[in-house]
């Protein structure tokens, strides 16, 4: 096995490769600002509030570390819906939950859900009213899960991009077809042949990220409720799942 680069140079080559997805220098965005990383899966949501779980961790605004042990089932949906998100951990107080469409919490008498809830307090509100996440399933809530980052944006992308276990956690390029064009190009600027390889799995074409890696939105909104500016984000598969990076407050 090839010995792994030190942390310094991992460093140099990961700065490399986030200034040639974001189109400019780390030093070009604002340093006092503060920086996150969101994930949605509408199915994930779906297979989690059927399933049910424990409402405990959300009222406590608990951080979730793999492999989940007080929410074990959904460490099983992020490793079954996303390539290394069940390598995160989530920030179950800050994730933000919305019923699937305007009314649909109403009808289940829990208006509040129209509106949208931090998980604190959606966890709140279950303990409060004696309700369970299974009795909620019906207004089909949908999650905008907050990856736990230490706030930079460095740390942010890269915890999107799946390079924050280091250079013997890359995925290949395969298959070697379906990678955007575009992409395909201005990623060849990444010295770090390994790197390179994993950021191209990850620019494939809308169609070939349908099976396979990853389709690269750049700053395009992939589906915030309300929408919001976006630094870089990426969907997988059928469009049902996406990840994003934004500057908070």
């Amino acid at each position: 096995m090839a010995v792994s680069q030190q942390p310094d140079e991992w460093q140099d080559a990961l700065t490399e490769a986030f200034c040639v997805l974001l189109g400019k220098s780390l030093r070009e965005f604002d340093p006092d600002a503060s920086y996150a990383v969101y994930y949605s899966c509408s199915d994930l949501a779906i297979e989690l509030f059927k399933a049910g779980f424990d409402a405990g961790p959300l009222a406590r605004g608990e951080i979730v570390h793999p492999p989940f042990p007080t929410i074990p089932v959904l460490g099983s949906l992020l490793e079954g819906w996303h390539h290394f998100a069940a390598h995160w951990s989530i920030d179950l107080g800050r994730s933000a939950f919305y019923a699937g469409d305007p009314g649909d919490g109403a009808a289940i008498g829990l208006p509040e859900l129209d509106t949208g809830l931090l998980g604190v307090e959606l966890g709140r509100i279950l303990t409060e009213r004696s309700l369970t996440p299974r009795k909620i399933r019906k207004a089909y809530p949908e999650i905008e899960f907050r990856v736990h980052t230490d706030g930079t944006l460095f740390d942010a992308m890269r915890a999107i991009t799946g390079t924050m276990r280091g250079p013997d956690h890359l995925f290949p390029l395969s298959p070697g077809h379906g990678v955007d064009r575009e992409w395909h190009q201005r990623l060849g600027a990444v010295t770090h042949p390994g790197l390179r390889d994993h950021l191209r799995h990850f620019c494939r074409t809308e169609n070939s990220a349908r099976s396979d890696g990853a389709f690269y939105l750049g700053t395009e909104d992939p589906g915030f409720e309300p929408p919001r500016p976006v630094l870089a984000a990426w969907q997988v598969g059928e469009a049902q799942s996406w990840s994003a990076v934004v500057q908070v407050p």
